[in-house]
């Protein structure tokens, strides 16, 4: 790549506008759930002024299902804030757990995805020199095509383990290879390349694997990859 403008390019705003739709439906059920308590929170009102007995659990019940929507709310909004801001700097040091646990929770907002676990292999933490949202992005990608093939009684376990003294690979187990059509498109193998990512899928042990160089060759000046 010449700069790394291009990185966000076609694809890249496919990607944002794909998670920012699942994230603002999240919060319009949020809200939904919001309104509809309040409107019975009101009912209960005005049968209290009419001279009806309430049922304070009733009450109570009400109010705790408003606060926990809220914080539902405030999560959410901290993790569209985490994901809006992965595209400030092109080229970053990250921690590829951090990386997962943002995906992971991001890919939670789509009706279809099954549950996650995440394992952070054992010794120090797993940094890499990237681009932190083309990286997200293929991740995310994968994690929906696993989904999307296995449904939500899905359980991906999903680690990151030191594969050489170059790079960290980062397995997706837990499904029968069998149930799977082929990840990597043109697309996401072009956006991988980009950033020196491989991803494979290992028949043997029915695990994704995409491996991420430490520290990848970028240019000076703009980030673009060498």
């Amino acid at each position: 790549m010449d700069n790394a403008k291009d990185w966000f390019g076609y694809d890249s705003l496919a990607f944002f506008g794909r998670v920012n739709a699942s994230i603002s439906h999240e919060l319009k059920n949020v809200m939904a759930i919001i309104s509809e308590t309040a409107g019975l929170l009101g009912d209960l009102s005005e049968l209290a002024r009419g001279g009806k007995s309430i049922d304070p659990e009733m009450l109570t019940s009400s109010t705790d299902s408003i606060i926990e929507e809220i914080q539902r709310g405030f999560t959410t909004i901290r993790q569209m804030n985490r994901f809006a801001h992965s595209v400030d700097t092109p080229v970053a040091s990250v921690d590829l757990m951090e990386i997962l646990d943002l995906v992971c929770n991001l890919s939670g907002y789509l009706s279809f995805a099954g549950k996650t676990n995440l394992h952070a292999g054992a010794g120090t933490a797993a940094m890499a020199q990237t681009c932190p949202f083309i990286l997200q992005a293929i991740l995310y990608q994968a994690m929906v095509h696993i989904f999307q093939n296995t449904g939500p009684r899905a359980k991906l376990d999903i680690s990151v383990q030191s594969n050489t003294e170059s790079n960290w690979r980062i397995c997706f187990s837990g499904f029968s290879f069998k149930e799977l059509e082929v990840f990597s498109d043109d697309r996401v193998n072009h956006m991988a390349a980009s950033i020196g990512v491989s991803i494979r899928w290992n028949r043997t042990s029915d695990c994704l694997e995409i491996d991420v160089p430490i520290s990848f060759g970028f240019a000076q000046g703009n980030g673009a990859a060498g």
